[in-house]
Parts: structure tokens; C-alpha cells; sequence
């Protein structure tokens, strides 16, 4: 019983002194928090941007909203129509409603899809903002002397200062790469 006491001190003793060192440690980093949704919904730019992005999805949602109501204008024409028609009427028709119908769907991905033009547009606005928001989080780290700066939202480091950090890359890949048999290429 009396060995496992003086164990269980010796493991709390480790701990606590292992803590304060880690704690000690800590206290020297100077760390700073960023929300940047709060960036991102409260900058001028960025807000001029989001509309513009809305508006051209708005306006893009509307021509799909026309084609899709095209599409169901001509769909209930043929059907009370459907028995007058000849055969080749029908299939003229129905190939038309088909193609309508695919047109449809090309311009949802063209502009609206993954890759489409609004998201390229996004992406084409947003790039020199997202830089500016990065450059005046460095400046406001570098001026107020930040070692760290962490995104709260995306829960990235988004500065980290170059006089307190060591790139470890290459020492990391020698010990993965340690032992194991090097192909040639």
C-alpha cells in the first residue's frame, strides 16, 4: 500500500513540474486571437464584395428560374397537346424539352456550380482582400509583438513570428525517412 503512495506522489510530482515548466514556457509567447468571420462581415471591402457576389447570384438564380419555368410552360403545352400531335411532332417535341431540360442543368453548373463563375468571381474579388486582411495582421503582430496569432473561426495560425519559430520540415522528413529504403526515381 505504502508503494503505491509513494508511486502516485512521485507521478503527481512529475506532473506538477512538468506543468510549471510547460507553463513557464508558455508565458514568454506573447499569443493573439483573430475571429476573422467578424474581419470578413465587418470590412468595407469585404462587404462591397459580398454584394456584389449576391447580386450576381441573385441575377444568375433568376435566369435558371426562367429556364426552369420555360421548361414546365412547354412540358404542360406538350402534354394537353400530346394526343393531337403525329408521331414525329412528338419526338421533335420531346427532344426539345429534353434539350431545354440540359440546357438547364449546363448553366446551373456554368454559373452557379463547383467551379462555376460565381465561385471563380468570388475567388477572383476576394484574393487581393484576403491578402490585405493578412498583410495588416502581420502589421498589427509585428507592431504590438505577437509570436503567434491564431484564427479562432478556421483555427489556423495566421502569424507566427520568424525570430520564434524553426521550420522542423526537414528534420521531420529525415526521421520518417529513417530506415526506410530509398527509391530511385
Amino acid at each position: 500500500m505504502k508503494c503505491k503512495k509513494g508511486f502516485i506522489y512521485i507521478l503527481i510530482s512529475v506532473f506538477l513540474i512538468t506543468s510549471i515548466t510547460t507553463f513557464n514556457s508558455f508565458a514568454q509567447l506573447k499569443i493573439g486571437l483573430i475571429n476573422s468571420t467578424i474581419i470578413a462581415e465587418n470590412y468595407s471591402e469585404m462587404i462591397e464584395i459580398q454584394k456584389q457576389i449576391t447580386e450576381l447570384g441573385q441575377k444568375h438564380q433568376k435566369e435558371l428560374q426562367d429556364l426552369q419555368n420555360e421548361l414546365t410552360t412547354k412540358a404542360k403545352q406538350y402534354e394537353s397537346q400530346k394526343l393531337l400531335l403525329s408521331e414525329e411532332k412528338k419526338k421533335q417535341t420531346e427532344k426539345d424539352l429534353e434539350d431545354l431540360y440540359r440546357k438547364g442543368l449546363q448553366y446551373q453548373q456554368d454559373k452557379l456550380g463547383a467551379g462555376g463563375e460565381l465561385e471563380k468571381k468570388y475567388k477572383e474579388l476576394t484574393d487581393p482582400i484576403v491578402k490585405k486582411i493578412n498583410d495588416a495582421i502581420d502589421r498589427v503582430a509585428k507592431e504590438d509583438k505577437f509570436d503567434l496569432v491564431f484564427d479562432i473561426v478556421n483555427m489556423g495560425i495566421v502569424f507566427a513570428s520568424p525570430e520564434k519559430t524553426i521550420d522542423i520540415t526537414q528534420k521531420t522528413l529525415d526521421v520518417l525517412n529513417k530506415g526506410v529504403k530509398k527509391t530511385t526515381p
